[in-house]
């Protein structure tokens, strides 16, 4: 994949990713594959596409093959996820990435005595490792990272909504350290 990548065949690169993608979400792996592993194939496939989808001037529908190739949108591995948010705002698209980063926000919640996140719903989830009683769990730098471009870069900069921002995060559920960093990033 990387190789077609690096040769400059976008087509090829993301025709292989998409289908890697689409065998690794589809397959019922064994305990011999950990989740780890798993995670980082997903990741690097993840990688490629979103870098290829960029590359061929198609970055306008790279999220909703993102949710198509991964089921859900909290599927996603993070850096995918923020890599192509990134390459969304670069080109001005906000409208839909707006609605992306607030839907994948809004299926986690916070286990303050767990100190993570937890999926929420009981939507399918292959990328994060299984955690408590069995829950898709995301640690709350990764949660964080997220926050901080739908909140900071987006909202705040890009859209200049910073009360949306304010009372964004006022209402989120976050570590109480972490809650005023997010809410006056710009004093």
């Amino acid at each position: 994949m990387t190789h077609y990548l690096v040769c400059c065949l976008y087509e090829e690169a993301t025709s292989l990713a998409s289908s890697v993608l689409q065998r690794i979400c589809k397959a019922n792996f064994t305990a011999s594959m950990e989740d780890v592993q798993l995670a980082d194939m997903m990741e690097s496939a993840g990688m490629v596409f979103v870098q290829s989808l960029k590359e061929l001037g198609r970055t306008s529908e790279m999220l909703n093959e993102l949710k198509i190739l991964f089921g859900s949108v909290t599927a996603i591995p993070i850096q995918v996820l923020l890599t192509g948010s990134c390459f969304l705002l670069s080109e001005g698209s906000y409208s839909d990435l707006r609605e992306f980063l607030e839907e994948f926000l809004g299926k986690w919640r916070f286990m303050d005595d767990n100190q993570c996140y937890i999926l929420a719903s009981g939507e399918p989830n292959g990328a994060y490792l299984k955690g408590f009683d069995g829950h898709c769990i995301l640690e709350i730098e990764k949660y964080l990272q997220v926050v901080e471009v739908y909140v900071v870069t987006l909202l705040g900069k890009a859209l200049n909504d910073t009360d949306h921002a304010i009372a964004w995060v006022e209402r989120a559920e976050l570590p109480e350290e972490n809650r005023q960093s997010q809410v006056n990033p710009w004093s």
